[in-house]
């Protein structure tokens, strides 16, 4: 009841009182974060009666305790945060900086569907797509080869992975409109999101192996997430982006997509600059 959904948690504790009330808890998930520095997410939080008494300290030391046994290098925030907020403060308190902004957009389909159409027939008739390579539904690919390339572009947990492709646990991605690009057999991207309302999917990944980035494999990859979407009735997208992700806000930006949100990602270095404090 304390924590936001952590899935498949590595480790869960409590903090209790000397008349046994749970006061406070915390959980790491078993998902990584691939990209430098390399940790998992934490879910932790104390009852505010109790709270700048150590509580949330002491669980955090305990956890950094649990993870020695693994290749951490920071915890991450498991939720994101509202910047200039008393949540933000609060992870402060503990150690934690923020890494990263992470800003919402919300995109109209048809927007996109039709600035990428002309783009992708130029691209076709110059050759540029290579004819061993296919963009298929995602019930239709090999979901475990999809899960690899989550893991080593994105970072994640492999069983939570799958079980999202198999349509199971919450918020799963769509079999249909989730699309995954495959080249020699080989595949190369996809772009995983699950359905929030009959008009809105939200994108979850967007993902392409490092040597078909920038350009037709993204494209078309977009292009055809964006008709299997609309053929279902989706009218929106919804997705993050990362400071390092200046291609996709300049791409929102010009297909008129909407900004709904900023937040934060916090992280804390296991190294001893992030201590927490006591």
């Amino acid at each position: 009841m304390l924590l936001p959904t952590v899935g498949d948690a590595s480790i869960r504790m409590v903090a209790v009182s000397d008349d046994n009330l749970v006061i406070g808890a915390a959980a790491i998930t078993r998902s990584v974060r691939s990209k430098p520095p390399i940790g998992p997410g934490v879910a932790l939080h104390v009852i505010p009666t109790w709270r700048r008494r150590g509580i949330g300290s002491a669980l955090l030391n305990r956890l950094k305790q649990q993870a020695l046994d693994t290749p951490t290098e920071a915890f991450y925030a498991l939720q994101k945060i509202a910047a200039g907020t008393e949540e933000e403060i609060g992870w402060r308190w503990l150690g934690f900086k923020p890494l990263e902004t992470v800003v919402y957009h919300e995109l109209a389909l048809a927007a996109i569907e039709s600035r990428l159409t002309p783009l992708y027939d130029w691209m076709r008739q110059k050759g540029a797509i290579p004819d061993d390579a296919a963009i298929i539904a995602l019930c239709d690919s090999d979901r475990e080869s999809v899960a690899d390339l989550h893991l080593s572009e994105l970072g994640g947990n492999r069983s939570l992975l799958l079980r999202k492709m198999h349509g199971e646990g919450p918020e799963p991605y769509h079999p249909l409109y989730s699309r995954v690009l495959v080249v020699s057999g080989t595949v190369k991207g996809c772009i995983l999101a699950h359905r929030e309302s009959k008009q809105v999917a939200v994108v979850d990944a967007n993902i392409l192996a490092p040597d078909v980035r920038g350009g037709w494999a993204n494209l078309w990859l977009k292009l055809e997430a964006t008709r299997g979407a609309m053929k279902l009735g989706i009218e929106r997208f919804i997705y993050s982006t990362f400071d390092h992700y200046a291609d996709t806000r300049a791409f929102s930006e010009m297909l008129g997509g909407v900004e709904t949100r900023r937040m934060l990602l916090m992280h804390c270095l296991l190294d001893g600059s992030g201590d927490a404090v006591e």
